[in-house]
């Protein structure tokens, strides 16, 4: 009876084993053949395309690492040193000053264009004249005349008759209908005979570049005209310049 057992019970087991040999021997021809057969080649990728040279990088496609740039200092240079410019001085100018009533007339500076009327000395400039006219004492210096007063000298006008050596110095040549005269501080010199130059009476219709120092402004005939010793002086123009004449106004 045991042997019998023993029979049924290992008959299962044998024929497991046959059917995995039997299956085993199936497949072995099926396994060489898979070895033997070529491999077929992998499917292509999608080319990628280069995009380096075609429009704006891409960071994704080209993998570019963005590095922090540096920015380095540039060494320092030594700038040489130059000699500051030289700059030649002006030409000399002689001392202009503007016309006190049009500013495009413009003349030298001399001492008579400081002349004040009646302006008090104490004492007489150095290198004055003593001149006597119909008896009466005067005094010259650069242009200016004075007669005693107050215990002092006073400025005067110009007194007709006044004979000097020279004009003034500045004196100015005018020509008035063909007689020349020279005008300096308001007097007009005529030469004499003897070379000295005297003060004349003022002539009618004289153009002067300036006017008289010390001219009062005042109105005659609706207009501005200028009186200085009782003389008046009346704006015209010369070649475009603003001068002065003198004239007799209508009564």
């Amino acid at each position: 009876m045991k042997m019998i057992k023993r029979l049924a019970l290992a008959a299962p087991l044998r024929l497991a084993f046959l059917l995995a040999l039997a299956g085993l021997l199936l497949l072995t021809p099926l396994l060489r053949a898979e070895r033997g057969a070529p491999r077929s080649a992998p499917a292509p990728r999608p080319s990628v395309a280069d995009r380096a040279s075609h429009g704006s990088v891409r960071h994704v496609d080209t993998h570019v690492v963005q590095r922090p740039a540096v920015v380095r200092p540039e060494p320092a240079r030594s700038e040489p040193v130059r000699p500051a410019p030289v700059r030649s001085s002006p030409a000399p100018r002689h001392d202009y000053v503007v016309h006190r009533d049009v500013d495009v007339d413009v003349h030298a500076r001399h001492g008579w264009d400081d002349f004040a009327f009646h302006r008090h000395l104490g004492a007489l400039p150095l290198g004055f004249l003593s001149l006597q006219i119909g008896g009466v004492p005067y005094y010259y210096c650069d242009g200016i005349y004075y007669q005693p007063g107050g215990g002092g000298y006073d400025e005067v006008y110009p007194p007709v008759g006044a004979v000097i050596s020279d004009p003034p110095d500045g004196a100015i040549e005018v020509d008035v209908g063909g007689q020349i005269y020279y005008y300096a501080g308001g007097a007009f010199y005529l030469q004499q005979p003897d070379g000295s130059y005297a003060i004349a009476p003022t002539p009618i219709g004289a153009v002067v570049p300036e006017l008289p120092p010390g001219a009062i402004q005042v109105s005659v005939n609706g207009g501005v005209a200028y009186q200085f010793n009782g003389v008046y002086y009346e704006p015209v123009f010369v070649n475009g310049v603003t001068q002065y004449e003198t004239f007799v106004p209508n009564q």
